[in-house]
Parts: structure tokens; C-alpha cells; sequence
């Protein structure tokens, strides 16, 4: 891989790498609240980012 094949794999992934930072921030914060709020918050977050990372089927018919 060169240099450009990388940045062009950085650039397409900076949308997913800022929703994951802006989760784990929210995240950071809840346990600093409280520790029960935090662990509720991450498992909301794994399951946010489970969903952005499945698989999506064709809605065609």
C-alpha cells in the first residue's frame, strides 16, 4: 500500500472515526457522572456502532 492508498482509506473512513470518537467522549463523560449512567451509555454506544457497522440488505423488491 502507498501513502496515497492510505489517505484515500483515512479520508473515507473520517466520518465513521468521528462518530466513534463523539460516542466514546459521551461515554467519558456518563462515567464521570456516575458509574452505573456510564456503563448504560457504553452498551447504547456498542449498539449504535454495532448497527452502523452491520450489513444492510437491498430494499429492493
Amino acid at each position: 500500500m502507498t501513502i496515497k492508498d492510505i489517505l484515500k482509506l483515512v479520508w473515507a473512513l473520517t466520518p465513521f472515526i468521528l462518530v466513534v470518537l463523539g460516542l466514546l467522549s459521551i461515554v467519558v463523560a456518563a462515567f464521570l457522572v456516575a458509574i452505573q449512567l456510564g456503563w448504560l451509555i457504553l452498551g447504547l454506544a456498542l449498539i449504535i456502532t454495532g448497527y452502523i457497522l452491520s450489513p444492510k440488505q437491498d430494499k429492493t423488491e
